[in-house]
């Protein structure tokens, strides 16, 4: 599902759109059984399918980042983007805040430019 996500102030930041995103990032929420796929494997594949983009030009709504749900996940985390070395520095491993569903154009958006 892509949506919103990685708010700082979950209170007065409420229902962001691709029009009003305010410090949300655009994220997806991935629902995953670990017993056919282990986080350590999707955070694999986040960096092999990723290109994180430099905070400095990528700003809040395009930021690369990580939100972890428990400490566990915030370890392993922290683990794989360091053993990224330069490429890690641009992921920020953060909690996760209210995720927030996107607008029905933006959902399967690849899918859809297809047709």
């Amino acid at each position: 599902v892509v949506g919103y996500s990685g708010s700082q102030d979950n209170i007065a930041n409420r229902n962001p759109t691709y029009r009003n995103i305010q410090d949300y990032a655009e994220s997806i929420r991935l629902t995953f059984d670990p017993n056919q796929l282990s986080y350590q494997d999707m955070l694999d594949m986040f960096f092999g399918l990723h290109t994180p983009a430099d905070p400095r030009w990528a700003g809040t709504q395009y930021r690369s980042a990580i939100f972890v749900h428990t400490p566990e996940q915030r370890a392993l985390a922290e683990a794989t983007v360091r053993a990224q070395g330069t490429l890690g520095k641009y992921v920020a491993v953060e909690t996760a805040s209210d995720f927030y569903r996107a607008e029905e154009y933006h959902q399967n958006y690849i899918d859809k430019a297809m047709r």
